[in-house]
């Protein structure tokens, strides 16, 4: 058995391919599935996977990451990373501006960015930062559903 994965490295590489294809399957369905529970029906106007997400700037320190989904609802804006755990809603009605920039907490990123200024639960203007797959997109969808009406 050895001697035949000695000369086909192929297989192997195959199966290492396969398997990471796999386990990205299996976590976006737990994901979905979970999106499901938590919010029923609710009109989903746009999810991204394999978001990154770099913290609020009222908290201190510097740009913490997490990977996770970002969803946008008819109402608000919901990100959920996948390990630590961090759940962040946004009020549509308390967004004040949607903006693309490098930097976060003073810090280049060295990546684009979608930025988000609010109003937190302790009425405190605060700013969250995402990189997320074409942020114009991401941007003209938040714009277009939560602030439109606020205009």
């Amino acid at each position: 058995m050895l001697d035949i994965l000695k000369h086909q490295q192929w297989i192997v590489i195959a199966l290492v391919f396969f398997g990471i294809m796999a386990y990205i399957a299996i976590i976006r369905w737990l994901d979905r599935k979970w999106i499901d529970e938590r919010f029923g029906n609710q009109n989903r106007q746009a999810i991204s996977f394999g978001v990154n997400y770099f913290g609020r700037a009222t908290e201190p320190g510097k740009p913490r990451r997490s990977s996770g989904f970002l969803l946008l609802l008819p109402d608000s804006l919901f990100y959920r990373s996948r390990f630590k755990k961090i759940e962040l809603e946004i009020p549509g009605s308390r967004i004040a501006r949607v903006y693309h920039d490098r930097n976060h907490k003073g810090v280049d990123m060295h990546t684009s960015l979608v930025k988000i200024d609010f109003v937190n639960a302790e009425d405190q203007r605060d700013t969250v930062a995402f990189k997320v797959p074409y942020p114009p997109q991401w941007i003209r969808a938040i714009e277009n559903t939560l602030l439109k009406n606020k205009a």
